[in-house]
């Protein structure tokens, strides 16, 4: 598909187009810089770049809600030949990338922290009386760096346009299930669809918000979609409306780790709180923030590094459920535990993994420490 706007393009005598960034569904993405601020910045357009009220319905939106946690909407422009907006451009990949190309899963903290700073920005859009109606993994954009310190909530300007196409579809996915598998809008928000969106799209609002959350961090600790994707997920979450129930397995590393055995009790609780069937049953974004806040998880730093040996031995010859990790970047050693290890099987030599490090007698210690890709 031809790119709309060239590298070197000047908008609106303002917006000097650098690069081609991605596209989703329904817009294409270009890095920017405003000459007039001097700043980088993002500019989306839909695909076929012309005037759509919804496109500008969705800006409007987007420029409603001014928080941390959301990707801040800067400028809106159309005319006959041309509609976009101007976003605030977020360093970083979306979360949807980092789980496919960075993470197994992430350990209970880690997660918590996530889910956290979302439930921030839902809250604050919900406040505005605005649905974001597309959350996903995708439309979340977080930093690069091991901590995923920056996390901002983002395409609040787009979701007009994804709700009604997304409603579209779902219309023809009645009539014709291939349209399933021709849709990238519908295929990508299905498996974070509340049930209420199947029954009467338009009519759904905030709680559908929450129960993508709850998806969403299913996700993250267990690596898994709670109901599969496609067509699986549509038939999965029938089966629970049927028997009233959601029966959803909890993460294979629950219960194996005694340091965060409270923190995955209490947001497992969170998560099925999320993805209750009944939409007045999920608490509100206000609620899952003041649950958030009550979970003991700790956002300490963390840093990439490499695990150099394990099963260091005693003097018996016996070896110890211990190793070393050695940092990426100071080339540093420190300790860790086999009981901190976040991944599949034993800690191997030669796998990266993303861990903090605190004070202890006689070694530091590294806690938790999470297998990456």
């Amino acid at each position: 598909m031809a790119q709309r706007f060239a590298p070197g393009t000047l908008l609106i005598d303002r917006y000097l187009i650098d690069s081609y960034h991605n596209a989703g569904g329904m817009q294409e993405v270009y890095r920017c810089h405003d000459i007039s601020l001097d700043r980088p910045a993002v500019v989306k357009t839909p695909k076929d770049g012309v005037k759509d009220r919804r496109f500008r319905r969705g800006a409007e939106m987007g420029a409603r809600v001014n928080h941390p946690n959301i990707a801040a909407t800067y400028d809106y422009y159309e005319d006959e030949d041309v509609t976009f907006l101007v976003e605030e451009f977020v360093p970083g990949r979306d979360l949807g990338r980092r789980l496919s190309s960075d993470y197994y899963f992430l350990d209970p903290g880690l997660a918590a922290h996530v889910v956290h700073h979302i439930a921030r920005a839902l809250h604050e859009a919900h406040r505005a009386e605005i649905c974001h109606r597309d959350l996903k993994p995708s439309n979340v954009m977080v930093s690069d760096d091991a901590s995923l310190y920056t996390i901002k909530l983002t395409d609040f300007g787009i979701a007009k346009l994804a709700e009604s196409a997304i409603a579209t579809e779902m219309s023809e996915w009645k009539r014709d299930e291939a349209t399933l598998t021709t849709s990238s809008t519908l295929l990508g928000a299905v498996p974070y669809m509340a049930p209420e969106c199947w029954s009467d799209w338009k009519s759904a609002g905030q709680p559908m918000d929450i129960w993508a959350l709850g998806c969403i961090a299913y996700q993250l600790l267990s690596g898994n979609l709670p109901f599969g994707g496609g067509a699986v997920a549509i038939a999965n979450v029938v089966r629970a409306e049927a028997a009233g129930i959601v029966n959803l397995q909890k993460p294979a590393t629950f219960g194996t780790h005694a340091s965060t055995i409270k923190l995955e009790s209490d947001i497992w609780a969170l998560v099925l709180s999320c993805i209750a069937l009944d939409p007045a049953n999920r608490p509100s974004a206000k609620q899952v923030i003041e649950a958030c806040d009550a979970l003991c998880y700790s956002s300490s730093e963390r840093m990439l590094g490499e695990i150099i040996e394990y099963g260091i031995p005693y003097d018996s010859g016996v070896k110890r459920k211990t190793g070393r990790i050695r940092n990426l970047v100071s080339k540093s050693a420190d300790f860790f535990h086999g009981s901190e290890f976040y991944g599949s099987g034993i800690p191997k030599v030669g796998q990266k993994v993303s861990y903090s490090v605190y004070p202890g007698a006689p070694w530091d210690r590294c806690s938790p420490v999470l297998l990456l890709r």
